[in-house]
């Protein structure tokens, strides 16, 4: 799911929206934030009920955002997965291990620091990866089949609008 513009498994860090209370908000700025907070529980409802029903058996949804969070940050360590997922040391090592088990990563002791391990996604992790947003893409786009092409074309655009305000570095 690597260059995914979804909000599943990616979502603005607090530290990374601008804090600046100096600084007048503009009354559209506040009625688009108004807006967002009014749309997108429901639009994340849907993205991860879609990403549950593909992940079917093969992983739980912890499992999928360990898996995604190390594929989009290679040569990551554990510690690493814990904090993204707001986990301890030892919850996150068990289910990193799951992973390696499961042939979707593998752990490699660092060529800089042999006391460090690093974690990759290997071709089976990314594969499943890849089938997993397909489906999901697929069962969202269902909810977007009724839109005329003007409609899409908004919404492709306030998209790239957040995506670019709320962009990881």
């Amino acid at each position: 799911m690597s260059g995914c513009s979804d909000a599943v498994c990616r979502m603005p860090r607090a530290s990374k929206i601008r804090r600046e209370t100096a600084i007048p908000v503009p009354p559209d700025a506040l009625q688009g934030a108004g807006v967002l907070l009014e749309v997108m529980p429901a639009v994340m409802d849907s993205l991860r009920a879609a990403m549950r029903r593909q992940l079917g058996q093969t992983l739980s949804v912890p499992q999928f955002r360990s898996l995604r969070f190390i594929a989009d940050n290679a040569a990551c360590s554990v510690s690493e997965v814990a904090a993204f997922l707001g986990v301890t040391l030892a919850t996150a090592s068990a289910m990193v291990e799951r992973l390696v088990r499961a042939g979707f990563v593998v752990s490699e002791v660092s060529a800089a620091d042999r006391r460090r391990s690093e974690l990759h996604t290997t071709r089976t992790g990314r594969s499943l990866m890849g089938r997993i947003r397909g489906g999901a893409q697929a069962e969202l786009a269902s909810a977007l089949v009724d839109c005329s092409p003007a409609e899409l074309g908004e919404l492709l655009a306030g998209m790239a609008v957040l995506q670019r305000r709320f962009a990881h570095a």
